[in-house]
């Protein structure tokens, strides 16, 4: 899965604030605002603690902006207003809401307890997960108010005009929030990155460790035990903490059990060990994997060979 940096769409305000007079301010916490014209309720004002009245467009959503905050929210990091169901047809748009708010805000609480007791030495994403949603939820300048997990432990976060990063559902920050391109390896092991202006790829493990700085063609996990980098026709094979092991101008690809094949033209492969070392010379038409400890492949002349990993060959009768 790899995710591209784009702009933003311009975030409209959901809410509308002003200030009410003194005795509107000392009402109850739902005051109607009228129209001059017909005098129908056209919105919906919550008072808050400093006397301003927030409108909303419809009972619900004010029925959801008092319940959040009442019930442990943070008033500076409620989510949007969610669409009111249509079930039950028995209560009210207000009761609706106020039922909607109450769920986002034990998820905010239970969110914010987890966080406190599972902490890492990592910056956290301003704002909460909520379970409900499956859903990063913040109201920061710049971006998404809302960022769906969509069933993975890990999102992609936006920034306009910044960049992307990844986090994780307790906000931890595993990718800085600065890369032009953000992609998955299947096995989820390793994030890899390309820089905004430079386009290089680099590589951070999941847990949020850099492990190969952006500045390399390509970079990719291999083997599920090896890393392996491209620059300037170079090729690099680095373990998964990222230390190098060892630097070839051939072609590198996986043998498994911590042996490589490497390529000479015209379409030969030979093997190296985890040192570059080659072990077995580059005769070999096709190549394919070691299993318990050897591998069978061909030579031009159609002759099949047995390649063990110690980098003895063995003609097949």
């Amino acid at each position: 899965m790899t995710s591209t940096a784009a702009a933003l769409p311009a975030l409209g305000p959901t809410l509308l604030r002003w200030m009410l007079g003194a005795a509107l301010a000392t009402s109850a916490s739902a005051a109607f605002a009228q129209s001059a014209e017909d005098g129908l309720q056209d919105a919906v004002g919550v008072v808050e603690e400093d006397g301003s009245v927030t409108a909303y467009s419809d009972p619900f959503c004010a029925g959801f902006a008092e319940s959040f905050k009442k019930n442990g929210g943070d008033r500076s990091l409620m989510p949007e207003c969610p669409e009111e169901p249509v079930e039950p047809m028995s209560m009210s748009p207000h009761a609706k809401g106020e039922r909607a708010g109450l769920a986002s805000a034990l998820a905010y609480v239970d969110f914010r307890k987890h966080q406190k007791a599972n902490g890492k030495d990592l910056p956290l994403l301003p704002g909460f997960y909520d379970k409900s949603q499956d859903a990063w939820i913040m109201r920061e300048d710049g971006y998404y108010p809302f960022t769906s997990f969509d069933g993975d432990p890990y999102a992609v976060i936006s920034k306009e005009d910044v960049g992307m990063g990844v986090i994780d559902r307790l906000g931890h920050i595993l990718v800085p929030i600065e890369y032009g391109q953000i992609g998955f390896e299947s096995t989820r092991q390793v994030i890899s990155v390309r820089d905004r202006k430079s386009e290089k790829a680099g590589l951070y493990s999941i847990q949020g460790e850099q492990l190969v700085k952006p500045r390399y063609d390509a970079a990719e996990l291999i083997d599920g035990k090896h890393l392996l980098t491209l620059r300037d026709g170079v090729y690099e094979v680095l373990d998964l903490k990222g230390k190098a092991l060892f630097s070839t101008r051939k072609p590198i690809s996986p043998a498994g059990e911590d042996r490589f094949w490497f390529m000479e033209a015209p379409q030969r492969h030979g093997i190296m060990d985890t040192r570059g070392k080659v072990i077995v010379q580059p005769e070999f038409t096709y190549t394919s994997g070691f299993q318990d400890g050897k591998l069978v492949s061909q030579k031009e002349g159609g002759e099949n060979y047995v390649i063990y990993r110690d980098g003895k060959v063995v003609k097949q009768p």
